[in-house]
């Protein structure tokens, strides 16, 4: 794996977590790819439309995250995994997760397929 591969990587997982981009359908549709799926730290599923419809107009939680791996998968695919800790808008509840991204390669630009988070104990 590259560095500079990695890290490009872990900065798209960042810019993501931005609130200027998870209200932005434009940035949102580039970096997300159309068979993207997510698996929630709630147990519910989402696919490229329902993050389109929610994340606008979704008050941004903020996002600690830390302690980042990549690791190629095949090629053009990578999947980064890392800890975040999530504290909602609306809310003074702190969640804790373990994450998991799948990105792939798709002409020269990286876009999102897959996302979990499984919620675990603080860290």
């Amino acid at each position: 794996m590259n560095f500079r591969l990695e890290n490009l990587l872990v900065e798209l997982e960042l810019y993501l977590q931005k609130p200027e981009v998870r209200s932005s359908c434009s940035e949102l549709t580039r970096l997300v790819s159309e068979d993207f799926i997510e698996f929630s730290a709630t147990g519910c599923s989402f696919g490229k439309q329902e993050i389109l419809a929610r994340l606008p107009d979704e008050r941004a939680p903020l996002i600690e995250s830390s302690q980042f791996v990549v690791r190629e998968l095949a090629e053009d695919i990578c999947q980064v995994t890392y800890r975040a800790k999530l504290k909602k808008a609306d809310d003074n509840v702190i969640s804790f997760s373990i994450r998991s991204s799948i990105w792939r390669k798709q002409q020269d630009l990286w876009q999102l397929v897959f996302h979990q988070g499984t919620q675990c104990k603080p860290f």
